[in-house]
């Protein structure tokens, strides 16, 4: 299961990079896609927040917060992660 958040996690920050429209062209989102990051950031807000607030986007730096974090997510922040994963 970390392993899995682990993956998600660094999905999530790809997602997240796309919706913001910070990744290269050759990065697209689908629409699914950016359905999924959408998921995912509203089931992590809190936990995104409690733990990754301080932290500066790019870089994979909120992939590797909540990493670093995976451990203490929310649930339904880990059931996001784990939908992304299984798509």
């Amino acid at each position: 299961m970390i392993r899995q958040l682990l993956i998600a996690s660094s999905l999530l920050a790809l997602f997240l990079a796309a919706l913001a429209g910070t990744a290269s062209a050759q990065m697209q989102a689908s629409p699914e896609m950016r359905q999924q990051a959408i998921k995912v950031a509203r089931a992590c807000r809190t936990d995104l927040k409690t733990y990754c607030d301080g932290v500066e986007r790019g870089d994979g730096r909120i992939a590797a917060c909540l990493r670093d974090n995976a451990q203490k997510l929310s649930s339904s922040c880990r059931t996001a992660l784990s939908d992304v994963m299984q798509h």
